[in-house]
């Protein structure tokens, strides 16, 4: 660990002096327009060095412990759900289900996420979902993640969290936090998604699951507080 810290630290240094050149060079050939558009960048790279010893740090193993009841939840998929988008729900029998499932569950550090994105490339396509857990007042407590195309890089079944760009795959049995999953997404989709949106959205109280703009708060943005990841 203290090798690995002091190999970052040296990182640090090199990407700050690489910096200081451009910037000195975009002062010369561009004047103090090429600077500033430069200082943006420099700004954004030399942030990365510090995200890394700041998860160099980071434990080999974390437990959830989620405090309170979520008040609601969201889903997200692709394929099922259109794109970008998520549904939501305020139904309790899940919300204690979810909690039953995750809360006290242990994590272990999973180092291949990088490998695997590298292989992945810029391939479409694939299957992952996202789970988010909130507070009754839409404040982000958790989000937990699932992408079956970990198992065959090593990652578990495919259940995971991160913290900064450290991925902790779940200890244990995953099968039934992947059937809560998977029974979300598809509630979600029959609800929401079929026979088409506006088909969906005139089912008004008929549905558990509900599109963004049926919340009283707009969690992507993030507007509703602190949030944990």
């Amino acid at each position: 660990m203290k090798r690995c810290t002091s190999v970052l630290l040296l990182l640090v240094a090199c990407v700050v002096a690489a910096a200081g050149v451009v910037l000195f060079g975009s002062l010369i050939f561009y004047g103090p327009s090429g600077v500033e558009q430069t200082v943006e960048m420099a700004s954004l790279v030399a942030s990365m060095p510090g995200q890394m010893i700041s998860d160099v740090t980071k434990p080999d193993e974390i437990t959830l412990d989620i405090e309170e009841t979520p008040g609601i939840l969201s889903i997200s998929n692709y394929p099922m759900i259109e794109l970008g988008s998520s549904r939501y729900t305020k139904d309790e029998k899940l919300s204690r289900q979810a909690l039953d499932l995750l809360n006290g569950r242990s994590f272990k550090r999973w180092d291949g996420w990088d490998a695997y994105e590298r292989r992945r490339g810029s391939v479409n396509g694939g299957y992952y979902t996202t789970l988010k857990l909130y507070s009754s007042d839409g404040k982000l407590m958790r989000t937990v993640n699932y992408n079956p195309e970990y198992a065959k890089a090593g990652g578990g079944d495919g259940v995971y969290i991160q913290d900064g760009g450290v991925t902790y795959i779940l200890e244990g049995d995953q099968q039934q936090v992947i059937d809560f999953l998977d029974r979300c997404v598809m509630d979600a989709y029959d609800q929401t998604c079929l026979p088409d949106l506006q088909a969906a959205r005139d089912s008004g109280s008929a549905r558990t699951w509900l599109f963004e703009d049926e919340m009283p708060w707009n969690a992507e943005s993030g507007s509703t507080g602190s949030s944990k990841e």
